[in-house]
C-alpha cells in the first residue's frame, strides 16, 4: 500500500491533459477531458451516496457531535479529507459505462500490478486522480449542505449511514431518483435566467454609458458643476430670477389682474373633468387630486435632469385654450379664448411634448405661460376649492345645467388685496338650493 501511495504522489506532480483546468487541493493543476467530465456528471448520485455514508460513519465513530460548541464547523473542516478516504474505499471505472465500485482490502496492490503488466499503469493512476478531482468538485458544489445534514442525522441517531445517504441524495440534493430530471430542468432554467439578466445588465450599462457621453456637463470640473446646480435650483425656485426688469413688471401686473379669471377658469376645468365620470369617481378626494395638479402640465421630458434638479413642469393643459391679453381700454390683463390657429399649433406642440420632442416656446408665448402658471399657483387652494366644489356639484340636477363652478367661484375666488371676485350671472342662482 505504501508503494501505491508513493506512486500516486509522484503521479500528481506529472504532466497535464487537454481541456478544462481544475485546481487540485494539493497544489497541482490537472485537466479533465470531456469524456471524464461527462463520466463524473453521470456519477453524481453514486458520489453523493459515498460521501454522505462515509462522513456519517466517521462522525459517529469519532463522536464528533458530542464535542460541544463548534462541532458542526469541525465536521465541515474534515469534509475535504473525505476525498482521500474515498480513494481508499472506492475505485472509479472509466472503461465502458462509468461506475464507482467499492474496493476490497489490498485491491490497489493487485489492481496496480495487473495494470502494470498490461501497460496501463498510467491509465490506472489517471482514473484515481480523476476520482479525486471529481470528489473535490462535488464537495465545492454541495459540501456546504452536507456537514449540517450529517451532524443532525448523527445527533438524532435515527438513520444508518446508507439511510442518511439515501435521504440526502434523493430528497435534498435531488441527485438520485425521479428528482434528477426536475433538477436538471431547474438548473437549465436558472442558467437561462442568469444569461437573460446578464444581457439586460449589459444593455442597461450600454445605455447608461451612452447617456453619460451625451451629457454635456459630464466633463466639467466639480466646482463648475456645483455652480450650475445652484443656478438651476434658483431658476426652479424663482422663475422670474433671470428675467429682465420689464418682463418681471408685466408678469407681476398680470398676476394681480388675472386672479379672478384664472380662479374661475380652473374651477370650470375641474368641473368639465369631473362631470363625465361615474358618481363613484366624483368624491371630494377625486376633486382634490385634480386641483392639486391643475397648475402643471406634466414633466418636461425635453430637458435632462442635471445634478438631481428637475426642470420646471410644462404649463397646464388649459393654457392651450386660454391666453392672457392686455385690454388697452381697461388697461389690465384679461383671460381670453385662444385663436383657432394658435390653439391648433399648441395642440401639436403638446403632442410632441409627450415624448420630449417639442421645441421651447417663443419668448412671448413663454412669458404668457409664466403669467398663467404663477397666477394659478397664487390663487388655487386645493383643499378649500375641492370642499366648495364638491358641495356645489351635489346640488346640481342630474338632467339640468350645472353652475357649480360659478357658485364655487363666488365663494372661494379673491382678487388682489383679498377682495371677493365678482362672478357674472351667479347672483340669480346663489340663493337657489339646486340647479
Amino acid at each position: 500500500m505504501r508503494r501505491f501511495w508513493s506512486a500516486l504522489v509522484l503521479f500528481l506532480g506529472g504532466g497535464c491533459w487537454a481541456e478544462e483546468s481544475i485546481p487540485d487541493k494539493v497544489g497541482v493543476q490537472v485537466r479533465l477531458t470531456k469524456q471524464e467530465k461527462t463520466a463524473l456528471k453521470k456519477l453524481e448520485c453514486s458520489m453523493c451516496k459515498a460521501v454522505i455514508s462515509e462522513m456519517h460513519m466517521e462522525v459517529a465513530r469519532h463522536s464528533m457531535t458530542e464535542q460541544g460548541v463548534g462541532s458542526e464547523e469541525r465536521i465541515w473542516e474534515t469534509s475535504n479529507a473525505m476525498c482521500l478516504a474515498l480513494l481508499q474505499k472506492y475505485r472509479l471505472n472509466l472503461d465502458g459505462e462509468p461506475s464507482l465500485d467499492a474496493k476490497h482490502e489490498d485491491d490497489d496492490e493487485s489492481a496496480m500490478a495487473a495494470a502494470a503488466e498490461a501497460g496501463k499503469q498510467e491509465s490506472f493512476m489517471r482514473s484515481m486522480l480523476v476520482f479525486k478531482m471529481g470528489c473535490q468538485q462535488w464537495l465545492e458544489d454541495y459540501g456546504g449542505d452536507t456537514s449540517g445534514y450529517v451532524y443532525k442525522s448523527v445527533k438524532e441517531g435515527k438513520q444508518s449511514p446508507a439511510g442518511a445517504a439515501q435521504e440526502f441524495c434523493i430528497r435534498s440534493a435531488k441527485l438520485c431518483g425521479k428528482g434528477v430530471k426536475g433538477k436538471k430542468k431547474q438548473d437549465s432554467d436558472d442558467k437561462k435566467r442568469l444569461a437573460q439578466r446578464a444581457q439586460m445588465a449589459e444593455k442597461e450599462e450600454a445605455v447608461e454609458e451612452k447617456r453619460k457621453k451625451e451629457d454635456p456637463m459630464r466633463s466639467l470640473p466639480e466646482d463648475s458643476k456645483f455652480g450650475i446646480q445652484r443656478l438651476l435650483e434658483m431658476a426652479r425656485d424663482d422663475p422670474l430670477h433671470y428675467l429682465d426688469d420689464a418682463t418681471k413688471a408685466r408678469i407681476r401686473t398680470a398676476r394681480a389682474d388675472l386672479r379672478c379669471d384664472v380662479c374661475r377658469r380652473v374651477l370650470e376645468e375641474t368641473v368639465s373633468e369631473v362631470i363625465p365620470k361615474p358618481k363613484s369617481l366624483r368624491s371630494e378626494s377625486d376633486i382634490l387630486s385634480i386641483l392639486e395638479g391643475i397648475c402643471a402640465g406634466g414633466p418636461d421630458l425635453s430637458i435632462p435632469n442635471y445634478f438631481g434638479v428637475e426642470p420646471p413642469p410644462l404649463p397646464p393643459d388649459w393654457t392651450d385654450r386660454w391666453r392672457p391679453k392686455l385690454d388697452k381700454q381697461l388697461n389690465r390683463y384679461v383671460l381670453k379664448p385662444a385663436p383657432k390657429k394658435r390653439r391648433q399649433k399648441r395642440e401639436k406642440w403638446r403632442l410632441l411634448a409627450k415624448d420630449g420632442k417639442q421645441q421651447p416656446p417663443e419668448s412671448e408665448e413663454s412669458e404668457e405661460d409664466t403669467m398663467l402658471t404663477l397666477t394659478c399657483k397664487d390663487v388655487v387652494e386645493p383643499e378649500r376649492f375641492s370642499e366648495s366644489l364638491f358641495h356645489e356639484l351635489g346640488l346640481c340636477q342630474a338632467a339640468g345645467g350645472c353652475a357649480a363652478a360659478s357658485r364655487a367661484a363666488a365663494q372661494v375666488c379673491t382678487g388682489a388685496g383679498g377682495r371677493p371676485c365678482a362672478v357674472e350671472g351667479v347672483e340669480d342662482v346663489m340663493n337657489k338650493p339646486e340647479l
